[in-house]
């Protein structure tokens, strides 16, 4: 099996309207994204991703969040429109939201996100999930579960931490119990990562909340791999499980809508994974050269010789 991994695709879209919503944070990510992500940050990259996913036939496509830059329900459409363009979508993708998704309160409240999504979130064990849909559970194949986990919280302007509900965390664990996933190859999905960022001066206000609290329960309950977004940058590492003899690989590609990058660790890419008879076999990273070259093998892992 072919998991497909995209993330952080940052698709922004406007239309005129009240300037009502934008007194709140939105005032100040708009700022952002006129003076910088709009130039690093392009659609057609990501359609570039998808296409070549689609060209090797993985599988499943796994979206670890920040589908959009201001949670605008114009961002909202453009996102969908671009995941419906996927063949075999509503079987073959799945969705989780990022801080950027969930950007302001009202899109909590109200169940935005979801509600343009929910079609990549069906979930096979639908009774551990809560009343916003979290934590979903897939079966792909006959021996691997793909599990997607809620992050996103609104924060305050220059914050972008989040948090996954303790009551969302509980199931999990419930979930993880179940003996319907005892014997299979478990993944978790989700946008924030579970370790501290070395390579970031503001780890404070970016962070997961509750990191440890979530990680022991991916390692006391044997989950095989754990795949994330929002640093922007390339990462890889294994952690022993607690519950018993295994590996917890934890990794993310990058920002996949990433146009351009001195510096390839935090370039446009996407990674596949090679699962095969309960074991990840490989790790493939495709990274972004450029508008002609499109994207381009960059970094392969083989676990077994890792």
């Amino acid at each position: 099996m072919k998991l497909g991994h995209i993330s952080d695709l940052h698709i922004f879209a406007y239309e005129q309207s009240s300037p009502r919503r934008f007194l709140n944070k939105r005032i100040v990510g708009g700022t952002n994204i006129l003076l910088n992500r709009s130039k690093s940050h392009s659609p057609l990259v990501v359609q570039a991703a998808l296409d070549m996913l689609d060209s090797f036939e993985v599988d499943h496509i796994a979206i670890t969040g920040d589908l959009t830059n201001l949670a605008l329900e114009e961002e909202f459409r453009a996102a969908a429109n671009v995941i419906a363009g996927i063949t075999g979508a509503e079987e073959r993708v799945s969705v989780v939201p990022g801080n950027h998704d969930y950007y302001v309160p009202e899109i909590q409240e109200n169940g935005t996100f979801e509600r343009h999504f929910e079609q990549y979130q069906r979930s096979e064990l639908p009774s551990y999930q809560l009343e916003n849909g979290y934590p979903f559970c897939k079966f792909l194949g006959d021996d691997i579960a793909l599990i997607g986990l809620n992050t996103g919280i609104a924060s305050p302007p220059m914050f972008a931490v989040g948090k996954v509900d303790a009551r969302e965390l509980r199931s999990l664990e419930q979930m993880l119990d179940d003996p319907k996933l005892r014997d299979r190859y478990k993944i978790v999905m989700l946008h924030h990562p579970l370790l501290p960022f070395e390579h970031s001066k503001v780890e404070y206000t970016r962070r997961l909340i509750n990191a440890n609290e979530v990680l022991d329960v991916l390692r006391w309950k044997n989950v095989d791999l754990a795949i994330h977004g929002h640093n922007h940058y390339y990462h890889q590492l294994e952690l022993p499980h607690l519950g018993a003899p295994g590996t917890l690989h934890i990794c993310e590609a990058g920002s996949t809508s990433v146009s351009s990058s001195k510096n390839p660790m935090s370039g446009g890419k996407f990674n596949i994974y090679t699962i095969e008879d309960g074991r990840l076999l490989k790790i493939e990273t495709y990274l972004f050269e450029s508008d002609g070259a499109g994207f381009t093998p960059w970094r392969e892992v083989n676990i077994e010789s890792a």
